[in-house]
């Protein structure tokens, strides 16, 4: 169970700061709320104590784990399809699991990809995605602006393209 203060990731809304738990009736029953401050788009989030693992509901990553997510961004890429629909549709559902790690393994191959052989419009939406989706959490984890965090993780995988180009 989580606490108020706690700093979270729902997988369908990014992360945010649990600002309570409220008891609340619906439909006839009682049921405990985690009410969530989310940090994209400012709104408030409420789900249930009782689904939060189900639905997927996690903790926010801790500043280990963002040494490891920067390292993520620097490491070989994976082979992408070239076929645009399949690797679209393979790339769609690693970002449904809201995996920060993943996401960042979606930014590092599509960017690499795209150096090659160039982005769909498609690609580069679900480039964005992911990096919303990487850069939220770190700004939040980190303490900084968001921008910021696009800014950091952009500068760790250009440094990563040139010195493999380089090579």
């Amino acid at each position: 169970m989580y606490a108020t203060g706690d700093k979270v990731v729902h997988p369908g809304y990014g992360p945010g700061v649990i600002r309570g738990i409220e008891r609340r009736e619906m439909l006839g029953e009682a049921k405990q709320y985690y009410v969530i401050d989310m940090m994209a788009g400012g709104g408030t989030l409420m789900t249930p104590v009782a689904k939060a693992k189900t639905i997927g509901l996690r903790p926010a990553i801790n500043h280990a784990s963002v040494r490891r997510l920067l390292r993520l961004l620097t490491e070989k890429p994976t082979t992408l399809s070239d076929d645009f629909r399949e690797r679209q549709l393979d790339i769609e559902e690693q970002l449904k699991e809201g995996d920060i790690f993943v996401a960042a393994k979606v930014i590092r191959d599509l960017t690499w990809y795209g150096r090659s052989q160039g982005l769909t419009k498609r690609d580069t939406q679900l480039v964005q995605r992911a990096e919303d989706l990487v850069a939220t959490e770190l700004s939040l984890v980190e303490g900084i602006e968001v921008q910021e965090a696009v800014s950091r993780l952009q500068a760790v995988l250009e440094e990563a393209i040139d010195a493999q180009s380089a090579n």
